[in-house]
């Protein structure tokens, strides 16, 4: 579930930057008395992208850092002397 809000976090942060960028050219052309601009990929489709790897890297990184395997070594359940010995973990061996 944690991949998928980051993936959603990454796009919608795209989609934003790529409007603000995209505003903000708009604005500066109309100051300066030009028709803005109606391509498709511009710039702020670049810089959207760029946002969104960045975020989603970024959350990946921190959402997954300190995510290891268990501590000690597994031993599997054995059967001595016609009994079946429990498995579990043993904390004194570094499993990791």
């Amino acid at each position: 579930m944690r991949r998928y809000i980051i993936i959603a976090t990454a796009i919608l942060a795209a989609i934003l930057v790529m409007s603000l960028v995209k505003a903000w050219q708009n604005r500066r052309a109309r100051l300066r008395g030009e028709e803005p601009d109606a391509q498709l990929i511009g710039m702020p489709a670049v810089v959207g992208a760029l946002a969104g790897l960045a975020v989603f890297f970024l959350g990946a990184v921190l959402l997954e850092r300190g995510a290891s395997g268990p501590p000690g070594k597994y031993q599997p359940a054995q059967i001595k002397d016609g009994k079946i010995v429990p498995g579990g973990f043993d904390d004194s061996a570094d499993g990791g």
